[in-house]
């Protein structure tokens, strides 16, 4: 089978027609691969905004895109019409769901469509990624830290331009590819529980009391020594977690541990952070 990883950049603007805020696409980028990861063929093109007449300064600053290069994109229609070709019978990747949701918004805008059409198989690559890096509850890995940690070398990759991004994402892919365990994240894309599944928003638990949470990751191991600390306050919940101080009976260390509880489609997720007397996060 061949695959497809895009990447899509977009300018976040108001529609008067739908009295709501959309990412409006601006670019598509993408790179197909063979089964041996190979790069077989590239797509990228510039889409001239419909919505947002101008580009956010943050969104220059970031991508480097004028206002002029994006008057001479293609229409949406155009571009997305090239794009369903280039990916068709492929398995679709993108670096976490967020491109697919914009995608949907942006075709139903456009094309008064709610799914898109040539997707009948995806696989989320920053949620594959992460679990063969034995990250799977730390926070959502970004794909140029992920670069970082495969020792891949981007300095000659745009950075934040859809194709440098779809590249780099297949780079970070072809380093942890095990076929058999990737066959497990390909998901039916043609189903309503995956749609479901992608429009499902994430939200933090905020009750400590709640049935949902297992009381039992409520533990901190000395971050210095690894022995197992001992509580010494009540959990005081701040900024969507919760944080309690700890001490170490065994090597005398003071320190905070923070854990949040994540309530994703397919269950709670923790996270947990040791945190120093000066308030800065413990590089695990």
């Amino acid at each position: 089978m061949n695959y497809v990883i895009f990447d899509l950049e977009w300018n976040g603007c108001y529609s008067k027609k739908t009295q709501s805020y959309i990412n409006e696409i601006i670019e598509f980028g993408a790179v197909k691969l063979d089964e041996q990861l190979n790069i077989i063929d590239k797509y990228q093109m510039l889409v001239r905004p419909e919505i947002g007449k101008r580009l956010s300064s943050s969104i220059q600053t970031l991508t480097s895109l004028t206002n002029e290069q994006l008057e001479r994109g293609a229409p949406f229609h155009y571009a997305y019409s090239k794009f369903r070709k280039f990916c068709s019978g492929c398995v679709l990747m993108t670096w976490s769901t967020s491109d697919i949701d914009a995608l949907v918004s942006n075709v139903q805008y456009h094309l008064k469509q709610n799914r898109i059409s040539f997707m009948t198989r995806y696989a989320d690559l920053q949620q594959y990624c992460q679990d063969m890096l034995g990250l799977s509850h730390q926070n959502a890995l970004g794909l140029q830290p992920a670069a970082e940690l495969l020792n891949i070398d981007a300095d000659e990759i745009p950075h934040h331009r859809a194709l440098g991004d779809s590249i780099l994402s297949a780079m970070c892919f072809r380093k942890l590819f095990h076929q058999a365990i990737f066959n497990t994240y390909i998901e039916d894309a043609v189903t309503e529980e995956f749609y479901t599944k992608l429009f499902f928003h994430p939200s933090f638990i905020k009750d400590l009391n709640s049935e949902d949470i297992d009381r039992s990751v409520l533990f901190f191991n000395c971050p210095k020594c690894g022995a197992r600390a001992r509580i010494k306050t009540d959990w005081e919940l701040r900024n969507k977690g919760f944080t309690a101080e700890f001490s170490c009976p065994h090597c005398g260390n003071m320190f905070k541990g923070r854990i949040q509880f994540k309530q994703k489609y397919d269950g709670i997720v923790y996270i947990k952070k040791p945190i120093n007397t000066n308030r800065e996060e413990i590089k695990s």
